[in-house]
């Protein structure tokens, strides 16, 4: 009887091994293989620290003496797939704040909010405390980009490789400063195998 428990109990292990090593995402085995927030966290993080190396970066806080300022424009989804690209957005922000290098300046429609808040204060508020119109400050810099989804098919496993670019381009001259993807100490986790359902 003992013996036929251990037997069980090895298939079972053996059998939930396999099933989990037919996904691969990040070094975590047990995910669904799609671009999810955890995945979009570590790649972005990883972005951003390149940026903050960015010559140009440097170069601008030694001439200026401050912190550039950074703000978000259009990540494009063209996986096929409908990715939502706001989850590579929020986590660049995330990124950005925790930096301590890079300054935030809300997106458009935060700032359009903002706005109309200032001008009711005009209206309402105490004079020594309504915000004064015209006083924001301006991003230096924009960061947009594109998720792609390159997929090869090997017998009944897949591969699914997410590929994410990002640009910073100067918001002044509107010249594309420099480009960045993914290092490869993280690329793993934009690299997802399963098995292909059977149709």
């Amino acid at each position: 009887m003992k013996k036929y428990l251990i037997s069980v109990i090895f298939i079972f292990t053996l059998l939930f091994s396999l099933s989990a090593k037919a996904v691969k995402r990040g070094g975590d085995a047990d995910m669904t293989p799609y671009l999810n927030e955890s995945d979009a966290r570590v790649v972005c993080k990883d972005i951003v620290d390149q940026i903050i190396q960015s010559p140009r970066i440097v170069r601008f806080s030694a001439k200026n003496n401050r912190d550039p300022v950074v703000t978000i424009g259009l990540i494009k989804d063209e996986t096929g797939e409908f990715f939502d690209t706001q989850i590579i957005a929020n986590s660049l922000k995330t990124a950005i704040l925790k930096s301590g290098v890079l300054e935030f300046m809300a997106n458009k429609d935060v700032r359009d909010e903002m706005r109309k808040e200032v001008v009711e204060q005009a209206d309402h508020a105490s004079e020594d405390q309504a915000k004064a119109m015209d006083e924001e400050d301006a991003a230096d810099y924009m960061l947009t980009g594109s998720v792609k989804l390159m997929v090869q098919n090997n017998g009944k496993m897949q591969e699914r490789t997410y590929i994410v670019n990002i640009e910073l381009t100067d918001l002044q001259t509107h010249r594309t400063v420099d480009m960045f993807e993914p290092s490869e100490d993280v690329k793993d986790y934009l690299k997802k195998v399963a098995k292909i359902k059977s149709k």
